[in-house]
């Protein structure tokens, strides 16, 4: 089953693509397909309702977008790329729709679904946006996948409490937590996936991503109160980040953010501002190994490029361990902010590069960092 992204222009690229990553750190017979954002035509309709958090008596009038309108831009898309009608299509849109809900199947079609990706942090608040639209996304699948019908949808629905299964309708929105929480689908409504022989591959790929989410929600829940860190591994020869305990989830650090990150963790002792240059040959090896892997293709023919790039290299770290130079605080921010967005400001002291007695060092417990077989240090010898 093909599963086609598509994102409106007000959905910002780095939580579309976080939301990417995480559908397709979970392998099986759905295919998570990209695109270029769109731009979301007008609309007239608006509702007018009261503010919940602000003085009573405030009232809010905003434009909304219809479901039909949502779902005909799915159908525009289609037409447009000539994606057949066996495959899906969703539209993650900050826009907010008539019914204000978290999204919603085309009942004409089952094939076309939106996903209101905004407002989610007043429902789960410090919680990474990615996990619930990740979840939303998953749970329309796995409706596509258990019920044969919009009949047979409506029938399951939970709608006088909520139990914990995906088919919870969730008039109060903030029960949708509880849904995360248990990532369940009740007995009743698994029989229909007995009924109508779903398949099973595509039921477990998204199990794994409703399980995903619940194991992000609950261990981040529980290491307020227990004090516990998430342990982080490298993997593969770019040494791609990763924390195992919060569903999995990547830390998406760039070459040279990943470069000076390696060198920290290698060095748990911490390193002064001045003598950050001492260690520019394991930065280089680090950087160029993973600015080489990039470019492999283009030095392979162009020697001029491969010069180019070496060039720039060495001076972008000579900026980086120059002690008098802004790029190194530079780097630190970005990498902290990073680490915010991914497990919340809390705990990303832990796992950010801080300034601590006249060194910076990161804290993590190097009992907690692990890497996998292909996460190997590069030869640093061959610098000198």
């Amino acid at each position: 089953m093909k599963v086609h992204l598509i994102r409106s222009e007000g959905f910002k690229m780095e939580d579309y693509n976080d939301v990417f990553n995480i559908l397709n750190q979970y392998t099986g017979g759905i295919t998570f397909v990209p695109s270029e954002p769109i731009i979301l035509p007008d609309t007239d309709l608006e509702i007018t309702f009261e503010e919940e958090d602000e003085v009573k008596g405030s009232v809010v009038t905003e434009k909304v977008y219809a479901w039909e309108q949502l779902f005909d831009i799915c159908n525009e898309y289609r037409s447009d790329k000539n994606i057949p009608n066996n495959e899906q299509v969703f539209l993650l849109t900050d826009q907010k729709n008539e019914l204000h809900w978290f999204g919603a199947a085309d009942e004409r079609t089952l094939n076309n679904f939106f996903v209101d990706c905004s407002d989610w942090q007043d429902y789960f608040k410090g919680f990474d946006i990615r996990f619930p639209i990740s979840y939303c996304i998953a749970g329309w699948l796995m409706r596509k996948v258990i019920f044969a019908s919009k009949e047979e949808m409506e029938e399951a629905v939970h709608d006088k409490e909520s139990i914990g299964c995906l088919m919870d309708l969730c008039i109060e929105k903030k029960q949708i937590a509880l849904k995360m929480r248990t990532a369940d689908i009740c007995d009743d409504c698994l029989s229909y996936s007995e009924k109508n022989d779903s398949n099973r591959v595509y039921m477990n790929q998204l199990m794994q991503i409703m399980d995903g989410v619940r194991s992000n929600l609950m261990f981040r829940d529980r290491s307020k109160y227990l004090r516990t860190n998430s342990r982080l591994e490298f993997r593969g020869m770019m040494h791609k980040m990763y924390l195992t305990d919060l569903g999995d989830l990547q830390v998406n650090l760039n070459p040279k953010e990943r470069a000076l990150y390696l060198v920290f963790i290698n060095h748990p002792e911490g390193i002064s501002r001045r003598d950050l240059v001492d260690y520019k040959i394991e930065l280089l090896a680090y950087y160029d190994f993973f600015c080489r892997k990039w470019d492999k293709l283009a030095d392979k023919f162009d020697e001029n490029k491969k010069s180019e790039r070496d060039n720039k290299i060495e001076e972008s770290l000579n900026l980086l361990t120059h002690p008098h130079e802004d790029n190194f605080m530079q780097v630190l921010s970005r990498v902290r902010r990073k680490f915010i967005d991914t497990v919340g400001e809390d705990q990303s002291k832990t796992y950010s590069i801080e300034s601590y007695d006249g060194k910076y060092k990161i804290l993590l417990d190097r009992e907690l960092v692990s890497f996998d077989e292909n996460a190997k240090m590069p030869d640093k010898n061959i610098y000198k």
